[in-house]
């Protein structure tokens, strides 16, 4: 993207675009800050086979729909069990909330997860936690 304004910026002081359809196009790049977590992720609640997790990040701009996505398991170096669930960015709003919902897990058990969301095409919007953990009841 950088790449793109700077040759977009040459184009337009050597005078080969008008300034008003360069405008147009500058006004059109994206200017939010790029998505971080706030707060969590952390744990919602817990039953014997589900759980929900729980986070916030800033709200990471782009498509209305975006995922809250959770990787799983019961050893911290193979997260292989993934959750996610839908979420309609809010563009007033600075931060978004993510919850996920977990299911048919083991009673007794320690979990390790770790989060992220993504856009509506499942391209990483930047967010990602380091490894947590959770038990079952």
């Amino acid at each position: 993207m950088k790449s793109f304004i700077l040759t977009f910026a040459f184009v337009i002081i050597a005078g080969l675009i008008p300034s008003g359809f360069a405008d147009a196009v500058m006004a059109a790049v994206p200017t939010h800050k790029a998505a971080q977590l706030t707060a969590g992720p952390e744990l919602e609640s817990a039953t014997d086979t589900s759980a929900i997790i729980r986070w916030t990040a800033i709200n990471p701009g782009g498509t209305a729909l975006h995922y809250g996505v959770v990787h799983y398991g019961t050893d911290a170096k193979s997260l292989t069990q993934v959750a996610q669930s839908p979420n309609r960015r809010k563009p007033s709003n600075p931060d978004m909330i993510f919850r996920v919902r977990i299911m048919k897990l083991d009673s007794n058990t320690t979990y390790y997860y770790k989060v992220e969301s993504t856009g509506a095409t499942g391209a990483s919007d930047g967010v990602s936690s380091s490894v947590k953990t959770f038990s079952t009841q």
